[in-house]
C-alpha cells in the first residue's frame, strides 16, 4: 500500500480548487472512464495504472504531453471509490514530501452527468500557492478534455 502523507490543516492553504462540468454522457460512462487505465489514457495520460480499491496505488505518466511536450509522472493512493459516484485519490502536484487530495464526484443531470472535481491540501507556502494555481488551471483543461472525449470521441 502506498504511503499517504497529507499535511495537517495548519500547514495547508485553507482554500480548495473546485471545478464542475456538464458532460453529455451517462454517469456510468463517465465513471468507467475515470476508473480504468484505458479511460484515463484516452484523455489525460499516456500511461496510467490504478488498483481501484481504498489503499490501492494510482500512477500517472505523461510522455511528450501537451503543447510543451511534458514528460513525467506522479503517483498516489486511492482513498475512496463509490460505484458510479465518486473517485478520491492522493497525488503530489508540486513536491514529493506531501500529497493533496482529489475528489471526483458524479451527479446525474437532465442532459447527462455533472462531473465535480475538488483538490485541496496544498502546502501553505509560495510553492504550494504556485502549485494550486497551476492545478486550478489544469483541472479546468482536464475537464474540457474529458468532455471532448466522452461527447465527441476526441482523444488527445
Amino acid at each position: 500500500m502506498p504511503e499517504i502523507h497529507l499535511l495537517d490543516s495548519e500547514n495547508t492553504i485553507c482554500e480548495e480548487i473546485r471545478h464542475s462540468c456538464l458532460i453529455r454522457a451517462n454517469r456510468q460512462a463517465c465513471f468507467r472512464t475515470l476508473t480504468t487505465a484505458e479511460g484515463w489514457n484516452a484523455w489525460f495520460t499516456t500511461s496510467m495504472f490504478l488498483d481501484l480499491k481504498p489503499g490501492g496505488v494510482i500512477i500517472f505518466e505523461w510522455k511528450d504531453w501537451g503543447a510543451n511536450n511534458f514528460s513525467g509522472g506522479d503517483h498516489g493512493a486511492i482513498l475512496e471509490v463509490k460505484e458510479g459516484q465518486q473517485l478520491s485519490f492522493t497525488w503530489h502536484p508540486d513536491r514529493p514530501d506531501y500529497a493533496t487530495r482529489v475528489d471526483i464526484t458524479l451527479e446525474d443531470a437532465p442532459d447527462g452527468c455533472l462531473v465535480h472535481v475538488s483538490e485541496f491540501g496544498f502546502s501553505d507556502d509560495d510553492e504550494g500557492l504556485h502549485s494550486m494555481l497551476q492545478s486550478a488551471a489544469g483541472w479546468g483543461e482536464a475537464l474540457t478534455l474529458l468532455k471532448m472525449y466522452l461527447e465527441h470521441g476526441l482523444k488527445y
